[in-house]
């Protein structure tokens, strides 16, 4: 058992400083945010990712460590190298930091901020509130209408509407 141990802590100090190695060799940040028809942003090099983590927001720079997250309704913030900013809402999502530079986003749905329409959004709002408030608490139908009126929530605050 000690002798696995060891062998499968070298393995992962290997990883880690040929991740490391390979990191310190890219340029920049790589980012690739995608829904499942199409991508969004493809291989664009970016100085900054600001990400909505379910443990609250975090940003992403060149040289982050590797990680994992699960992303919450909310807005993925991008800074390019020319210091443009681009926003894009997300319902949820999953968010793979790499070692080498490079930051891939998945998301079954994202839009850019300035598409949204705010008074779309506070008519969908009000809908799955009254949805929301019409349906016995515990059942599929009240869950469902929560779940909606928080994911509009969060889009009416990325442009600027308080619901």
């Amino acid at each position: 058992m000690n002798r696995v141990f060891r062998r499968a802590f070298s393995t992962t100090g290997r990883v880690l400083a040929e991740a490391e190695a390979a990191a310190a060799e890219a340029t920049e940040l790589r980012l690739n945010l995608a829904v499942p028809a199409r991508a969004l942003i493809s291989g664009a090099e970016v100085a900054r990712v600001t990400l909505p983590g379910r443990a609250g927001r975090f940003g992403v720079e060149k040289s982050s460590p590797s990680m994992l997250a699960e992303l919450r309704p909310g807005v993925v913030n991008v800074i390019h190298l020319d210091g443009r900013s681009e926003d894009f809402f997300v319902p949820g999502g999953f968010a793979f930091v790499h070692g080498d530079n490079r930051i891939d986003v998945s998301t079954p749905e994202g839009v850019r901020v300035e598409d949204l329409d705010a008074d779309r959004v506070r008519e969908m709002a009000a809908i799955s509130s009254a949805k929301r408030d019409s349906t016995a608490a515990g059942t599929k139908d009240h869950a469902k209408a929560v779940v909606e009126l928080e994911v509009y929530k969060e889009i009416g605050r990325a442009v600027g509407v308080n619901l």
